[in-house]
């Protein structure tokens, strides 16, 4: 590892364990996220997107995109009428395509995902994108997104399935940037941070892999095997001990991300496991969780069941959270975020 990568790796440790900088360094300047959510068939999405709202709020995060990786026509806006509710009417929306890119035989990227409340949640608040595929392609918009901001600057945050982002590293030189995927991402993206896997087992006793990283099994190898950044995974095991949501109904009925989990499950908690990451991107791990000692997360594929293994090495950047803030205690700090108001003068 040459000496910049190891200031790199250094530097993000430092932030994401909370460690704190000198007393003469300025103010940490807000995370940048991109945030890219399935919002389908779960409603922790919905959560996710509640709580990295009330970040940016707090002037903690600037929220430059949100992409979808999901296919359905409803998901879309159902994001949009959730960032407008909380006066981001205008924050850009990418929708995954899947097959742009070549992969005329992977069905994983074209297959229908449902949705117990995006549907009922676009058509009953307000929002300006009528449909998913009205929004541009996720990848090519994410390109453009990351274009734009100085070198090293973007956290990207997954709490779906990352089949955005093996289009985004497989992605072309364009009119935003003459370089590649690859290359465009190992300039502009300072960490990854996607909720998935299990760790460090890779699979539960079944022999079933992690959902979100077997749903496009073959997005899953070529983003997490081949991704050019540091990777910190929150893995099943993180979210699953944490139950939010059931508070919700402290908030008003006009906000549609209590409409969410009306629409799923009666507004009862659920299980936290894509607001975790959002929580760590934002915040880093802080007193919430430890980092594992760096390891390399390698993904594995037959045919459509996707599994990952944990291959503990130095010399490479993958990391997973270990629990070390008592659940309990991690669920109040974000279902808080999740109740707290949209931005003064917006409702």
């Amino acid at each position: 590892m040459n000496p910049q990568s190891i200031v790199t790796v250094l530097g993000l440790i430092l932030t994401l364990t909370g460690q704190t900088q000198p007393a003469t360094a300025p103010l940490t300047p807000p995370a940048k996220i991109i945030l890219d959510v399935d919002l389908a068939e779960d409603v922790d999405d919905a959560g996710a997107l509640a709580t990295l709202h009330a970040l940016a709020n707090l002037g903690e995060a600037e929220i430059l995109g949100i992409l979808i990786s999901s296919k359905n026509e409803w998901v879309g806006p159902c994001a949009d009428a959730i960032n407008t509710w909380y006066g981001r009417p205008d924050l850009p929306i990418g929708y995954q395509r899947g097959l742009q890119f070549g992969y005329r035989n992977v069905k994983d990227s074209a297959r229908e995902t449902p949705s117990q409340y995006a549907e009922r949640v676009a058509r009953a608040f307000p929002h300006d994108l009528k449909r998913s595929s009205d929004a541009p392609d996720a990848a090519l918009l994410c390109r453009r997104l990351l274009a734009a901001q100085p070198d090293r600057s973007v956290t990207l945050v997954t709490v779906g399935f990352l089949t955005n982002l093996r289009d985004l590293l497989d992605s072309r030189p364009d009119e935003h940037s003459p370089l590649d995927g690859e290359a465009l991402v190992k300039q502009k993206v300072r960490v990854w941070v996607c909720m998935g896997g299990i760790f460090p087992a890779g699979r539960f006793p079944d022999g079933q892999g992690e959902y979100n990283l077997m749903w496009d099994t073959g997005a899953s190898v070529r983003a997490v095997n081949d991704w050019p950044t540091p990777v910190v995974f929150s893995g099943f095991a993180i979210g699953a001990a944490i139950k939010v949501g059931a508070r919700l109904r402290e908030t008003p009925e006009a906000n549609p991300v209590r409409g969410c989990y009306q629409h799923y499950n009666g507004l009862q908690n659920r299980e936290a496991w894509d607001q975790t990451a959002v929580l760590c991107a934002v915040r880093g791990v802080s007193s919430y969780w430890k980092l594992s000692e760096p390891g390399f997360c390698l993904m594995h594929a037959r045919v459509s069941q996707g599994w990952n293994e944990w291959i503990p090495t130095s010399q490479k950047e993958h990391r997973y959270l270990v629990e070390f803030m008592p659940p309990k205690e991690v669920g109040k700090v974000i279902e808080d975020l999740m109740l707290a108001p949209p931005r003064v003068g917006n409702r």
